[in-house]
């Protein structure tokens, strides 16, 4: 039988058109509300007993002050606040509620009196700061600014005991072109992903407003995202 020359054509495209791939990213979910869990970026540094999958919480550290610590069971909800130009520009902020009446404890990070590259993660009240918020990429949904390390400190109000705290890490270049990423031996490199949870409704006489609660890319189970299958 002979076959069209146009046919042939067709059937060569075919054949030489690649198998459409996976995406090379977990899939994400939409919510108002979510819980923040650890993710240790180089498991050779890892924490004894291990800090992976754990979850964002507080440390308190005086009357409306708090330090960003880890928890192994169910750790704080949080909401992006702002508008959508505000989360466009980078301007949104991470909020979690507390206290009673519930007030708003935003993300924020404090430049570190003693270092020129760390910051230190506080929840204290009020507002968090701008650009501390969800990533906006259609591929990974994480805290930005993406180098945060979590450090084992002792905590002068408590005694002395030692704690995971929170901090975030300017990457800076050597004299040589290097890249240098700032991280002290007592802490390891960590991303920061939102796993979906529900925002409840706010009681009548709290000082917390959802009315600028923005809709967040968030993931289902953190904690069953195979990371060797993606690279973010």
């Amino acid at each position: 039988m002979i076959v069209p020359t146009i046919l042939l054509g067709l059937l060569g495209l075919t054949a030489a058109s690649p198998v459409a791939s996976k995406p090379s990213y977990p899939a994400t979910e939409t919510s108002k509300g979510f819980k923040l869990v650890v993710n240790v970026t180089d498991p050779s540094k890892d924490f004894k007993p291990s800090i992976q999958n754990t979850f964002i919480t507080s440390i308190h550290t005086g009357a409306g002050l708090a330090l960003v610590g880890v928890i192994e069971g169910d750790g704080r909800i949080f909401y992006q606040n702002g508008t959508k130009k505000e989360q466009a520009d980078s301007k949104a902020t991470i909020i979690t509620d507390g206290g009673t009446p519930l007030t708003p404890s935003g993300l924020k990070l404090t430049n570190d009196t003693d270092s020129k590259t760390l910051s230190t993660a506080h929840l204290d009240f009020g507002l968090g700061t701008p650009g501390v918020q969800l990533s906006s990429s259609k591929a990974w949904s994480l805290v930005l600014p993406e180098t945060y390390l979590a450090c084992n400190e002792s905590l002068d109000y408590y005694q002395g005991q030692y704690f995971v705290t929170i901090k975030q890490a300017r990457i800076t270049k050597n004299k040589d072109g290097s890249t240098n990423r700032n991280i002290p031996k007592h802490c390891v490199p960590i991303r920061l992903f939102p796993e979906c949870a529900e925002l409840e409704t706010l009681p009548e006489g709290s000082y917390s407003s959802h009315k600028y609660a923005l809709d967040s890319r968030c993931y289902k189970d953190v904690s069953k995202i195979n990371w060797r299958l993606y690279s973010p």
